[in-house]
């Protein structure tokens, strides 16, 4: 348009919904134990359809799942932001109006991880001793004091 010329040293593309992630090559090492919804759901005679069958199932904070619970618990790790999304939420995710209704989802299940895996650490720090530094006389003083009223007679 307008005759612009643009210059780039290199374009990163991304087109196209597929999402099957057993074909993805940077998901080649542990593919294998993603749940897909052909591993979870048998649709009824004549309504197959194999595209929709190779979405990964996606848990509630749109986290992988385990195709055989146990083999691959780090799956839970990897949440799933794009179309990927779209046959375990009925939805399109990944677009502009699903930032609103699945990021907080995402983002409360990894702090919430995040905060337990840490849990010893925390609980420690909460239930332990206070540190010698918050002693009275460092702040007595600034503490305010309702004015005692003398009663004269």
């Amino acid at each position: 348009m307008n005759d612009d010329v643009f210059e780039f040293d290199f374009a990163i593309a991304g087109t196209g919904y597929f999402v099957d992630p057993t074909k993805r090559p940077e998901l080649a090492d542990f593919a294998q134990h993603i749940a897909l919804w052909r591993d979870r759901y048998e649709p009824p005679e004549g309504l197959r359809e194999d595209g929709l069958g190779a979405h990964p199932y996606l848990g509630s904070a749109h986290e992988y799942q385990e195709k055989v619970p146990g083999t691959a618990p780090y799956l839970k790790d990897i949440h799933v932001f794009n179309p990927a999304g779209l046959v375990s939420f009925g939805l399109p995710v990944g677009d502009i109006h699903s930032i609103r209704r699945d990021v907080p989802a995402i983002v409360s299940r990894i702090s919430h991880d995040l905060f337990f895996k840490d849990w010893a650490h925390h609980e420690a720090r909460i239930t332990g001793d206070i540190a010698p530094d918050f002693e009275n006389s460092l702040y007595a003083a600034a503490v305010w004091k309702q004015p005692i009223e003398v009663a004269t007679r």
